[in-house]
């Protein structure tokens, strides 16, 4: 199948990045953010800029489309995810590829279980500093999207062929990995570390690139998911733990995790989708991970003041 058409489900940091990156590629219109009916009345009278540029994006409920998008992008957050596929499940069918860019090691389980789609192509966004504030999107790195068939979905090589050959044809910058849950967890550990850590010490990316005690939370908060791919059988190891800390490194230092992004705009974060996840399966190992329990517990402290 050729990809002809995708769609983007959540208007957030990355999907207002793809969908600026794509739209310019395809014909008029066959790059779309996927909305409910009030969102997408709302979004169409908003102006977006990229990088300083007015941004033409799309945007079309499921009662607009006149069939399935070839490509279905999902780049939401964790706590709102669930409910979000259950509103547009009729605008997809069987014949749609599935990419998640999303944070953590669990979105693809989520949307097969709630889409009942069987074209799922497991994915890591990685390398970018995307920054996303008041319809504004900056960012110096566009980063790579990474990309694999899951031990279980080894049979799905044609949506995997079928999604390389769009990222090519649209000049995205992508990798394909045959170890892509390895590479899930490497980016999970970054993420454990870095989101968490700068959400609760408030802080832009120069906070953990020098010495001090937010650098040493994040990297305890790291290592506790090193020990526990050890337990789980998934293979990282202290030069992954290197790489990405090198990768932390190179971030631009005044730009931010989208957990940090979350806390300034008052939103429910995606905490159970890093501690909460590190928590339950390190119970289930009887594996201590001091520094992920108090990350857990501070964010939970500041969500609650303003979620009241």
């Amino acid at each position: 199948m050729t990809i002809q058409s995708a769609a983007i489900l959540g208007r957030g940091a990355l999907g207002v990045m793809y969908s600026s990156f794509l739209s310019p590629q395809l014909p008029s219109e066959q790059t779309y953010f996927l909305a409910e009916p009030h969102r997408v009345e709302r979004y169409r009278q908003e102006r977006i800029t990229v990088n300083g540029t007015p941004a033409n994006l799309c945007f079309k409920s499921p009662k607009e489309l006149n069939k399935a998008p070839d490509l279905l992008i999902v780049a939401l957050k964790a706590p709102v995810l669930r409910q979000a596929l259950r509103l547009v499940k009729d605008a997809v069918d069987q014949n749609t590829i599935v990419v998640s860019v999303m944070n953590g090691i669990s979105s693809e389980d989520i949307i097969a279980e709630e889409l009942g789609l069987k074209k799922i192509v497991h994915c890591v966004a990685q390398r970018m500093d995307a920054l996303f504030q008041n319809n504004t999107l900056t960012y110096r790195t566009f980063g790579e999207l990474v990309i694999g068939l899951s031990p279980q979905n080894r049979s799905q090589i044609e949506a995997l062929q079928d999604t390389v050959e769009f990222f090519r044809r649209t000049q995205m910058p992508h990798l394909v990995d045959s170890n892509i849950i390895h590479r899930m967890w490497c980016k999970w550990m970054l993420n454990v570390g870095v989101n968490q850590t700068l959400s609760v010490y408030n802080g832009c990316f120069e906070m953990i690139h020098k010495p001090g005690e937010a650098r040493d939370v994040m990297i305890g908060a790291m290592r506790e998911v090193l020990k526990l791919s050890e337990l789980e059988g998934t293979g990282l190891t202290e030069m992954d733990f290197k790489e990405y800390l090198k990768i932390i490194d190179e971030l631009n230092p005044k730009g931010m995790p989208s957990m940090r992004q979350d806390r300034l705009a008052k939103r429910p974060t995606e905490v159970e989708s890093f501690a909460g996840t590190v928590i339950d399966k390190a119970a289930s190992f009887g594996l201590n991970v001091p520094f992920n329990e108090k990350l857990y517990r501070q964010v939970r402290q500041f969500e609650a003041e303003y979620l009241k």
